[in-house]
C-alpha cells in the first residue's frame, strides 16, 4: 500500500530496464536448449526472480548478477511446474513448449499475472494448447486453468497466425501474441519445417527471433511476414547466446506520462538503445505528436517535457499492431489534459479499463464500455483524500501517477502489482521530487 502526498512537481532523470516481455520470451527459449542463454540488461523484478528460481526448481541452471540473467536448460528433468511460483507470474506459460519437446509431458498449475481477458483467471491459457496440437501434441485444460500437454514428437506445420487474431482486418485480438511466441517455441524444438504466416511484430517476439537464431535454430524469412523454420528435434540447440534486452517500452511511456501530468521541467529517460525504443513504440509517438507532448530522442535518452497548455484530443486504437493494451492507461490520464473529448478504443483485450474508477474517484470525467472509453477535458485529477485500490499493473502506475496530480493525501491500495514491472518506480518517483510513501499497515483516509 502507498500513502501518496500529492501536488509537488518533478524533474530529473530516472533509468529504465530492459523489457519484461522481452524477458520472458528469451528465457523461455533457454527450456528447449543445451546451451547459456545470457540476457543483458535484465530487469531486476518478481519476474526476473520468479522465472530464475522455476529454472533451478526444475533442475536447470539459473543466475541473476548485476543486471545480466543466465539460463541453462540442459539438466532440467522435473515435468510439473512449481503452483506456488508459476502463480505468481503470466510467463511461467511460454515455458511449456520446451518441456514438452525435452520432456514429453508437462503439467502446468494456473498461471498468475494481471486479471485482463476471458481465461478462467482472467488470461486466455487454450491458445497455447491449440497450437502446439498443430506439431502434434495433445492434451487438455484443467479445471484450475492449468495445462497438461504430452507429445511423443513434436512435427513441422503451416499456420497463419492470424487465425489467432479477433478482428482478421485490424489483425488484432488477445490471442496473437501468445499463439505468434507459442508458435515460435514449437518449431525450433519440432522436427521438420514450420512455415508461420503473420507473425506478430512487436519486439518481444522480434527478441525471441534474435535468441532461438543465435542458439542455432534454422530461421529464413520468405516474405515480409513469413517465416520458415527447419527444426531438428529437442535438445539440438547447442550454441550459447548473448541478448541484451531493449529498454522496457512501457516503462518509456510511464515515464514521458508522469512528465506531461506531473513535470515542473523536462524528464530524461535513460538507458541503453533508448533509439530502439522510440523505433519500437512508433504508434505512441505518433500519438503523443497529435496530442501535442513534445519529446527529444537520442541514441541511450528520450527526453519528455511537461503540457505548458491544453493537449489535443485525438482518437486511439490499441491493437496488436498499433498501440500497445499495456500502453492506454496512460494516453487516459494525459487525456485529461486535452481540450475536448478523447476517445480510446481497446481492440486486444477485453476489461482493460480496471483503471478508470480510479480516475473518475480522483475527479477526472471518463466514461466506459468493454471496447471503449472517452475522458472528457480538460479534466485533470483534482479530488483529495481518495482511497484507491488498484486492479492490476498498469492500473497501478496510472493510478499512482493520477493521485501524485492531487494535492493532498491518497491512498493506493494492491501496489505489490508494481514490482512486476518496474525496478522501483516509487524510489524513482521519490528521486524526481513526489512525495510517495510505502506503508505496511493500513491507514485511515481524512
Amino acid at each position: 500500500m502507498l500513502e501518496i502526498n500529492g501536488g509537488k512537481r518533478i524533474t530529473g532523470s530516472v533509468r529504465t530496464s530492459g523489457f519484461k516481455h522481452s524477458l520472458v520470451t528469451s528465457a523461455a527459449a533457454a527450456v528447449a536448449a543445451d546451451a547459456d542463454v545470457v540476457l543483458g540488461n535484465c530487469p531486476d523484478i518478481v519476474e526476473t526472480d520468479v522465472l530464475a528460481r522455476i529454472f533451478t526448481t526444475l533442475g536447470g541452471r539459473a543466475q541473476f548478477t548485476e543486471g545480466t540473467l543466465v539460463l541453462n536448460g540442459s539438466d532440467i528433468h522435473h515435468n510439473v511446474l512449481p503452483a506456488d511460483l508459476v502463480s505468481s507470474i503470466h510467463g511461467s506459460l511460454y515455458l511449456v513448449p520446451g518441456l514438452v519437446a525435452r520432456l514429453g509431458a508437462v503439467h502446468l498449475p494456473a498461471s498468475g499475472g494481471c486479471s485482463i481477458g476471458e481465461g478462467p483467471k482472467g488470461r486466455p491459457v487454450r491458445h497455447v494448447l491449440d497450437v502446439m496440437e498443430r506439431f502434434g501434441a495433445t492434451g487438455d485444460v484443467t479445471a484450475d486453468g492449468g495445462l497438461e500437454v504430452r507429445a511423443t514428437r513434436l512435427t513441422g506445420c503451416e499456420i497463419d497466425l492470424l487465425d489467432y487474431t479477433r478482428n482478421r482486418a485490424l489483425m488484432s485480438g488477445p490471442l496473437y501474441a501468445g499463439a505468434t511466441k507459442t508458435a515460435l517455441l514449437t518449431s525450433a524444438a519440432a522436427e521438420g519445417v514450420t512455415t508461420l504466416h503473420h507473425l506478430y511484430p512487436k519486439p518481444d517476439v522480434v527478441a525471441l527471433i534474435d535468441v532461438l537464431s543465435e542458439l542455432g535454430t534454422d530461421m529464413t524469412q520468405t516474405g515480409p511476414e513469413t517465416l520458415v523454420i527447419r527444426g531438428n528435434g529437442a535438445r539440438t540447440l547447442r550454441r550459447n547466446a548473448h541478448y541484451i534486452l531493449p529498454p522496457d517500452l512501457i516503462e518509456v511511456i510511464t515515464w514521458i506520462c508522469a512528465a506531461v501530468t506531473l513535470g515542473e521541467g523536462p524528464v530524461h529517460i535513460t538507458g541503453p538503445h533508448l533509439d530502439r525504443a522510440s523505433a519500437a513504440l512508433a504508434p505512441e509517438f505518433d500519438v503523443l505528436r497529435r496530442m501535442g507532448v513534445v519529446t527529444d530522442h537520442g541514441t541511450d535518452m528520450i527526453t519528455a517535457y511537461p503540457a505548458e497548455r491544453p493537449l489535443n484530443a485525438v482518437e486511439i486504437l490499441a491493437a496488436s499492431r498499433s498501440v500497445f493494451s499495456d500502453s492506454q492507461p496512460f494516453f487516459a490520464l494525459m487525456a485529461g489534459h486535452a481540450e475536448g473529448s478523447t476517445l480510446i478504443s481497446e481492440a486486444v483485450w477485453e476489461h482493460r479499463y480496471g483503471y478508470v474508477p480510479g480516475l473518475t474517484a480522483l475527479g477526472m470525467d471518463a466514461v466506459q464500455d468493454d471496447y471503449a472509453l472517452r475522458v472528457d477535458g480538460v479534466r485533470t485529477p483534482h479530488r483529495a483524500g481518495q482511497d484507491l485500490t488498484a486492479t492490476d499493473l498498469r492500473a497501478a502506475a496510472v493510478l499512482l501517477l493520477a493521485a501524485l496530480a492531487v494535492p493532498g493525501r491518497t491512498v493506493l491500495r494492491n501496489t505489490h502489482h508494481l514490482d512486476r514491472g518496474y525496478r522501483d518506480i516509487v524510489g524513482d518517483l521519490q528521486a524526481l521530487g513526489a512525495d510517495v510513501t510505502p506503508v505496511s499497515t493500513p491507514v485511515g483516509v481524512g
